[in-house]
C-alpha cells in the first residue's frame, strides 16, 4: 500500500457515503466523521443537510460520530471482501454508534 495509489481509491470509495446514508434520518447540521487510519488514509466528513447527506471538506461543528477504520481492511469493507461482523471487531465508533456503524453496510464497488 502506498499513499500515491491507495488514498485515491479510498477517496473514490468515500464518495458513496451520501448515497449509502440516504436512509439515515438525522437533524440538519449533523456531521459524521470517517477516518481511515494509516499513512494512506485520511478523514472524510458527511453532513446532513435539508435535502440529504453531503460530503464536506471540514466541519464547523463537532461530529455526532467518528468511525475509525484500519487502512488494511478499508478497501475490503467497501468491496464485500470482509464480513460485516468481522469488520466490526476492528472498526471503532465513538458517539452515535448507529450513525457511525452504518458505514459497514456501504458497498462502493462490487468485489
Amino acid at each position: 500500500m502506498t499513499r500515491e495509489l491507495y488514498h485515491p481509491v479510498l477517496d473514490c470509495f468515500m464518495r458513496a457515503l451520501p448515497f449509502a446514508y440516504r436512509g439515515q434520518r438525522r437533524e440538519p447540521g449533523t456531521v459524521a466523521r470517517f477516518t481511515v487510519e494509516g499513512e494512506c488514509g485520511g478523514s472524510w466528513h458527511l453532513s446532513r443537510e435539508a435535502g440529504g447527506w453531503d460530503l464536506i471538506p471540514a466541519p464547523t461543528m463537532d461530529a455526532a460520530s467518528e468511525t475509525r477504520i484500519p487502512q488494511e481492511i478499508a478497501w475490503r469493507i467497501f468491496t464485500k471482501g470482509i464480513a460485516r461482523d468481522a469488520a466490526a471487531t476492528q472498526v471503532r465508533v465513538s458517539g452515535d454508534a448507529d450513525l457511525g456503524g452504518h458505514v459497514l453496510r456501504m458497498i462502493a464497488i462490487v468485489g
